[in-house]
């Protein structure tokens, strides 16, 4: 057995996941470039300890894997300044430019999800390593899709005028849900509205509300599209007026005219959230003011509170299933999605009079509810506290593979790897914890 062999079998031995360590390891060291540092001691000297890179290793296979068919990963993260502090958008965009030698657009968009793969493992290392708080890790992985989302629509915008012409209006991408309120998760889907200014001909033959609609299939396929060098983030465009069954792009009147005339309570709750991604800023403020009257009105239906718990029920009955109920963090009684419920309703009912209540984050939400006397300080910190608690629990499950995981394993290694990545002792402590702040 050599010395590496020997490194990677100690090494690997200490951490939640043994094997997966130990492949990963030698993978790497098999695809480690020859005119680097040693391995070992890049990892040994590792700014935010080696138990951390190990721990996420061990914790996301996704990860893993990226590390081994990009090693040049690691060189990058092995500078203090990469990965000892949070990152501004600029900062993040400022790294995409660099590592561009081609066209953005060049082999469906390689360069840009190659760069989003690289800044998903930085935020999740920063998260196991605990140095980065719930606000800062899903804050990033907001920016990461604002950006995404901006140079998507920037070329497709661009290559389409220059075939086409294009229309003499503004445009706009509206963020809702957690995108909306820069609270995404590691496998988040980014909930948007596609929204143009006013109605018009490009050509004799093209109006513009066929361009756009052309301009969002674009967008939507490229964020579909599969790719070698990775994914880049699932949208939604169910929360539109109409669902599935409408148009990707409205003008701002059909808008107004659905709203007034059709929008539904649910449809108030998630324009809480909404909050111009990019595009015209000035059309999504315009929007927005537009619309603030039936997102926040001013003398709410007596009704209201029962139309959230409906919606609410029906969550728990048709998606999370009863048997599911005390396992899924999201979902589940007590979960995520009730907190954001309790938060948005109150949202819904004063924000009208309390401006500050008109705010797309829930963390930032609470205290204000409480401030207001609109639910007790105890009450609000002991939702915070919750909320931060699932939040992170959420956040471990899907660091694995990047994918939309809330249910907790019913027991097991699993349950008992799931539990120790979190800091607790035994699986018992962690569902003790979870039963209390669920």
């Amino acid at each position: 057995m050599t010395a590496v062999s020997t490194w990677i079998q100690i090494k690997a031995a200490g951490t939640l996941n043994p094997a997966q360590v130990e492949n990963t390891l030698e993978d790497m060291c098999g695809s480690w470039p020859v005119d680097a540092p040693p391995l070992p001691d890049l990892i040994g000297q590792f700014p935010l300890g080696e138990a951390s890179l190990l721990h996420l290793i061990s914790v996301s296979s996704i990860c893993a894997a990226r590390l081994v068919r990009h090693p040049e990963i690691l060189l990058w993260l092995r500078h203090p300044e990469i990965c000892s502090a949070p990152r501004t958008s600029g900062e993040m965009l400022a790294e995409l430019r660099a590592t561009e030698s081609d066209p953005i657009s060049a082999e469906n968009f390689r360069a840009l999800r190659l760069w989003k793969g690289r800044e998903m493992l930085r935020i999740a290392l920063r998260e196991v390593a605990e140095v980065a708080p719930l606000e800062e890790t899903t804050l990033e992985l907001s920016l990461l899709a604002e950006i995404c989302l901006r140079e998507v629509y920037q070329h497709w915008n661009a290559e389409l005028r220059s075939r086409r012409g294009g229309p003499e209006t503004e445009f706009a991408i509206l963020g809702l849900g957690k995108l909306g309120g820069r609270e995404l998760n590691h496998s988040s889907d980014i909930d948007l509205i596609f929204l143009y200014d006013e109605e018009g001909q490009v050509s004799p033959n093209l109006t513009y509300h066929e361009w756009f609609n052309v301009l969002g299939s674009k967008i939507v396929e490229t964020f579909a599209a599969l790719s070698p060098a990775g994914a880049l983030f699932r949208i939604d465009l169910r929360l539109r007026p109409e669902g599935t069954a409408g148009p990707l792009a409205r003008s701002l009147e059909s808008m107004e005219n659905y709203y007034s005339g059709f929008g539904e309570t649910w449809e108030r709750l998630a324009l809480i959230k909404a909050r111009g991604i990019c595009g015209s800023r000035e059309l999504a403020y315009e929007f927005l003011r537009q619309h603030q009257p039936f997102i926040y009105p001013k003398s709410p239906t007596p009704d209201l509170l029962d139309e959230i718990a409906a919606i609410k029920r029906r969550i728990e009955r048709d998606i999370v299933g009863y048997e599911n109920i005390g396992r899924d963090v999201k979902l589940g009684a007590g979960g995520i999605r009730e907190i954001e419920f309790v938060v948005q309703a109150l949202q819904l009912l004063h924000g009208a009079r309390h401006a500050f209540l008109q705010e797309t984050s829930t963390l930032k939400a609470l205290p204000v509810l409480a401030q207001l006397e609109l639910i007790p300080g105890g009450e609000a910190r002991a939702l915070e506290a919750a909320y931060r608690f699932l939040r992170g629990v959420e956040h471990r499950l899907q660091i694995e593979a990047e994918q939309q995981i809330h249910t907790i394993p019913e027991n097991g290694e699993l349950l008992d790897r799931l539990a120790r990545s979190l800091g607790f002792s035994s699986k018992e402590n962690f569902t003790s914890a979870l039963r209390e702040h669920m």
